[in-house]
């Protein structure tokens, strides 16, 4: 089943509630690219079909409601949680990886930053549980980050119409860049550290 078209086809029949719903899900690592969705708000509203402001709106709330469950379940469950992820959907290792090394490496920045991540954006809520972050800190930061991912997303849609293909293939082209920057500096990070330790 193709999970994108289910929601595509859920926003354009139910409007908000939808949106809310599916992003939630979406931040609650639920298999629906937001490449393809978030987009779709952004033409179902260039189309006059919803509001954008609202729309935007509507869709950060959902992505803090996800992201808040996320939290929970790194807090009270912790590293069976990713070793459960880990096993069961193996093409998420590198961002699992990639997420805890966010954490270790800028931690309640992390949670900011790595939204900008594909996947580890999402992943990321469940080191910010396990390591016990404060609460206030994580929804502060993870709203600022979820909101200019959002943005990004939904005004792609909204200026470049209904052009999936386009938009898929611009946020692959970021994705794969921004992959490779974080594999660089992972490298680097490990590199250093095994220096500070021979020293």
């Amino acid at each position: 089943m193709d999970f994108s078209i289910v929601a595509e086809n859920l926003i354009e029949d139910y409007g908000m509630i939808s949106i809310f719903l599916v992003v939630l899900l979406e931040y609650a690592n639920f298999p629906l690219p937001s490449e393809v969705v978030l987009p779709f708000i952004g033409i179902m509203a260039a189309s006059g079909n919803m509001n954008f402001a609202l729309a935007l709106v509507i869709s950060v709330l959902g992505g803090i409601v996800g992201s808040i469950t996320n939290y929970l379940l790194g807090l009270y469950f912790g590293k069976p949680i990713l070793k459960y992820m880990s096993k069961k959907y193996p093409r998420t290792q590198p961002s699992i990886k990639a997420s805890m090394w966010w954490m270790n490496k800028y931690g309640k920045m992390s949670v900011m930053l790595a939204r900008m991540v594909p996947v580890a954006r999402t992943i990321i809520s469940i080191p910010a549980g396990i390591n016990k972050m404060n609460i206030n800190i994580f929804i502060l930061y993870s709203t600022i980050g979820i909101s200019l991912w959002n943005t990004i997303l939904i005004s792609l849609g909204y200026v470049l119409g209904d052009n999936l293909t386009l938009i898929t293939k611009i946020v692959k082209d970021y994705s794969l860049v921004v992959g490779l920057l974080v594999v660089i500096a992972m490298i680097i990070f490990y590199i250093r550290k095994r220096k500070n330790v021979n020293q």
